[in-house]
């Protein structure tokens, strides 16, 4: 690497290391089979069931990676190919590709592929163009702005969600393009514009052919697992996340800060600060329910929208803040906007501290300073025009007859809140300003924000003005030529409301001889804008502290034709988050479509807080796995509405404690409400409930990091739909809302106000995860579940590994004690994965697996054996002890430990749980536990 840092220095050097393994990827694929080519059209078979399709009018392939697929070496796979009656044939023992020589772009009519669905032997074949109609479904984008309007009515929610328009951005969320698993046997990726990596600039470039397509098909059949790992292997795996992000997380500080505002000075707002963000966490602890993270939303940005990297005044000791956090053991994670969808987002305010350099890097000017500037924003009156009359009495030209009824306003504030209720009519602002003898040549109206839309009149004659792109607000006007010197000048604004506020909402209101500078923002698509971007905005915040990054949109911040934007800028803060830092990187952030999977987690957006959302979430996190995203994010309570009913809270946060991350968010967009979604908004009831699933939450996650591993190491999702495990099963497609959490659990959530909840359990026996409750498997039941209660069954012959109940967070302790949960009798194994929870060294080999392994012996008796700890790594617990827990029909009539009567055990009838502590020895000493539940 010292010639790369050589070249770039040390602002480029993070991004050059990111695609080491990209640099070091061989520039053609030699090492596997040979392509069959036939002209413009070029075939690889990469598996036997695996096929890369490619028409170039140049007859100019590709052999590079792209920013989507990743892997361009694969093994040899044997092909078979021949020419018959104008067709070329290509096969291998898993399918059978057919293309028309010489017949130009692929078609339906030129194109085809087949292959048999083992074990049934049933054909299957494609066309281009075909439309699978039985496929399993993907992701969207975002769920931002869902309600039960947008939701399917169809009861499965498989569907995407229909004229949903996310607000502010006016974008209309498009429709999930299909997943990779599918009843049809086979998967499509279109990856023909996706731009290409280039090794000598160490950075991507657009395709120079538009023309080519770049295909790849996956043929399965029923196969679902290969699938999975198939497109694992060609566009990326699924990285080790941190261990503390299996822990619950709350989110604060979901409202703006603006300078100078006037909602900044009233004293709620004042109040909401660093203190009020210790007494939280405080709070928390003292009530013993365990917290891992804490999410700051928009409020510890300085300038607001118009984008801040100074922390707000909120956050008066950011440093002092960050380490007093971490010594209650809470990771920190800040939102940041690097730029949305169809706005004109600034990313970074000019009054930020930052900007200077900034621009400089850029070689971007620095904004004119103003000669004249001239402040107007007291002595405006006020008149409401409910009847909408002023234009034609002409309001706006300033005559004490013109039948309004004028009152001084405050600039700074709705009208609503000075003394004018819920008035949303029509309303006129008005002002007299004497100008000086001598004027500049421009002379430029500032109004900071008008909510919403006005129209401006100078000294009675209309006057354009610039036009607000949410999310900025200033707008503009040059009124020189309408203005006249040494005199009184009539401004006036004819205002329409928005849907709360009215009025002029912000300053600056100022007349200067400048225009106002254009917005600062960024290409991260650039090589040069990227590193700035990152190391100059970010790095100082990671270096006081900041463990992640909550990445708020980001498909308006990169600019490169044929580059999914949010997976680019998803790519960036990962990759950043990661060489900053030499451990793993962790973000949250919108769904960038293929190649997601490279950088968790996805944080799904702002739902409105309904029982229909709950449940349409229920379902699309189950099938996230189908396009290999296991890490998916939603705001716990949902987003939209203030105080919701305690029975959907506490559903929604059951469904997150059997989820990827447990989240409280909620859209509290001022002090005034506070955070909705904490706990004790419901009083003690609401207390106990977190307490309840905080506290399981943190027990599990032995349990939920070892899936981590299995994800990473396998591409199996943790959340995964019955059909993952029972392809064959028709019954397994038709319960979208239920699911397996690993293998041995299975979740089915109560998604509506009753409690009541039908659930179907796949063949085999279950016991009910809290009541252990023995269930015959192949049937379906329904029950009441009391609000704190939720559906959760083991497979019998399960292991399910547990640690010591934290009163603080997930990693207070080490994990020197290990509780283990057998459920019945039968056959069952678990693996436990262990590792630092932070660092790259899990990639070297450091890391220890444990196997665990039950079994219903010829005579009767259950044994458990807890083998030796394989592996190592730094600061692993050297000694175990272990708390089994053994869940059974009826009390054990003997338990032994080692081939010796165990000593004191316990059996707690009312639970059914017969408890055997295991002292402490060497993780390197195999354990034996054998009991008998009959004879002698």
């Amino acid at each position: 690497m010292a010639f790369i840092t050589r070249i770039a220095g040390p602002a480029m050097r993070w991004l050059l290391i990111a695609f080491v393994p990209a640099l070091l990827v061989p520039c053609v694929a030699r090492e596997g089979s040979p392509p069959v080519v036939a002209g413009h059209a070029r075939f690889e078979f990469l598996t036997p069931s695996l096929v890369r399709m490619e028409y170039s009018p140049s007859g100019t392939f590709v052999d590079v990676p792209t920013a989507v697929v990743q892997k361009r070496d694969w093994p040899a796979v044997a092909v078979r190919s021949s020419r018959e009656n104008g067709w070329l044939v290509a096969s291998t023992d898993a399918l059978t590709l057919r293309y028309r020589l010489q017949s130009g772009p692929f078609a339906a009519d030129n194109l085809e592929v087949k292959w048999k669905d083992d074990p049934a032997g049933r054909a299957h074949g494609w066309h281009p163009g075909e439309r699978d109609r039985r496929n399993l479904g993907g992701l969207t984008y975002s769920l931002d702005n869902i309600s039960k309007v947008n939701l399917p009515t169809d009861g499965m929610d498989l569907a995407s969600p229909v004229n949903d328009m996310i607000p502010g951005i006016d974008v209309l969320l498009a429709e999930a393009r299909p997943g990779l698993l599918s009843r049809s046997g086979y998967a499509f990726i279109d990856d023909s514009r996706t731009p290409l990596w280039n090794a000598r600039k160490a950075w991507i470039e657009p395709r120079r052919q538009e023309a080519n397509q770049d295909w790849y098909l996956f043929t399965y059949g029923r196969d679902y697992r290969r699938v999975l790992g198939e497109y694992a292997a060609l566009c990326g795996p699924i990285p080790m996340i941190p261990r503390y992000t299996l822990g619950p997380w709350i989110t604060d500080l979901n409202f703006e800060y603006f300078p100078g505002a006037e909602d900044t000075r009233q004293p709620a707002f004042r109040h909401y600060d660093e203190q009020h963000l210790k007494d939280e966490i405080s709070r928390f602890r003292e009530n013993h329910i365990p917290l891992d993270t804490l999410v700051l939303d928009f409020g510890w940005h300085n300038y607001g929208w118009q984008g801040g990297y100074d922390w707000s005044p909120l956050i008066a000791h950011p440093a002092q803040l960050i380490a007093w956090l971490h010594g209650q053991g809470i990771k920190l994670s800040l939102n940041d906007h690097p730029g949305y969808a169809n706005t004109e987002e600034s990313i970074l305010s000019h009054q930020d501290s930052h900007a200077p350099a900034v621009l400089r890097a850029l070689g971007q000017p620095l904004p004119a300073r103003p000669s004249f500037d001239l402040d107007i924003s007291t002595s405006w009156e006020f008149s409401t025009d409910p009847e909408n009359r002023g234009l034609d009495q002409r309001w706006f030209a300033k005559d004490r007859h013109d039948g309004g009824h004028w009152q001084p306003i405050r600039i700074g504030a709705p009208w609503q809140t000075q003394g004018y209720g819920s008035y949303q009519g029509v309303a006129w602002y008005r002002t007299s300003v004497r100008l000086p003898a001598h004027l500049p040549a421009a002379l430029y109206l500032y109004l900071g924000e008008v909510g919403k839309s006005y129209r401006l009149f100078v000294n009675g004659r209309p006057v354009a003005h610039s036009q607000v792109q949410w999310p900025r607000r200033l707008t503009y006007a040059d009124i020189a030529p309408h203005v006249r010197a040494d005199r009184a000048n009539v401004i006036a604004l004819r205002v329409v409301a928005g849907k709360t506020d009215g009025g002029i909402l912000r300053g600056p209101v100022a007349l200067r001889d400048v225009k106002p500078p254009p917005r600062i923002h960024f290409d991260l698509s650039d090589k040069r804008q990227a590193a700035i971007f990152m190391d100059r905005l970010h790095r100082p915040l990671m270096q006081q502290g900041v463990d992640s990054w909550w990445v708020d949109g980001g498909s308006g911040a990169v600019d490169m034709p044929g580059l999914n934007k949010q997976l680019w800028t998803n790519k960036v803060f990962y990759d950043y988050t990661r060489q900053e830092t030499g451990k793993r990187g962790f973000i949250l952030s919108r769904y960038g479509d293929w190649g997601s999977e490279r950088y968790p987690a996805y944080f799904t957006g702002d739902t409105y807080s309904e029982w229909p959302v709950l449940a349409y979430e229920v379902a699309f996190t189950a099938r996230g796995g189908n396009v290999l995203v296991p890490y998916i994010s939603h705001d716990i309570g949902g987003f939209h509405g203030r105080k919701i009913d305690f029975d959907l809270y506490a559903r929604w946060v059951e469904f997150g404690t059997f989820s990827p991350f447990l989240r409280l968010h909620s859209a509290h967009e001022n002090p005034d409400e506070g955070n909705l979604r904490m706990p004790w908004t419901y009083g003690s009831q609401g207390m106990a409930l977190a307490r309840k699933y905080f506290t399981l939450r943190t027990r599990l996650i032995p349990y939920l990091y070892t899936y981590t591993w299995v994800a990473h190491r396998d591409s199996m999702p943790i959340l995964r739909p019955l059909y993952l495990a029972y392809p064959e099963l028709e019954e397994a497609y038709r319960h979208p809302h239920e699911y397996f959490f690993g293998k041995e659990m299975l979740v089915a959530p109560v998604l509506d106000a009753s409690g009541n909840r039908t659930v179907y359990l796949p063949p085999g026996q279950w016991i009910d995860f809290f009541t252990g409750r023995h269930h015959r498997g192949g049937t379906t039941f329904t029950a009441h579940y009391a609000v704190d209660e939720t559906p959760v069954f083991v497979r019998e012959g399960s292991i399910i590994p547990e640690q010591p109940a934290s009163l603080a967070w997930s990693d207070a302790r080490p994990l020197d004690t290990l509780m283990l949960d057998v459920y019945g009798s039968g056959k069952g194994r678990f693996d436990l994965y262990e590792d630092d929870g932070v660092s790259l060294a899990c990639a070297k080999g450091q890391y220890a697996l444990t196997p665990i392994s039950h079994v219903t012996t010829g005579d009767g008796h259950e044994r458990l054996v807890i083998g030796p700890s394989e592996g190592s790594f730094e600061g692993q617990p050297q000694r175990r002890a272990y708390e089994l827990r053994i869940h059974s029909a009826g009390k054990p009539r003997s338990v032994s430990v080692d081939g010796r009567p165990a000593g004191h055990w316990s059996w707690d009838a009312a639970a059914a749980t017969a408890t055997v502590a295991l002292p402490e020895r060497s993780i390197r000493d195999a354990r034996d536990v054998t009991w008998s539940t009959t004879g002698p």
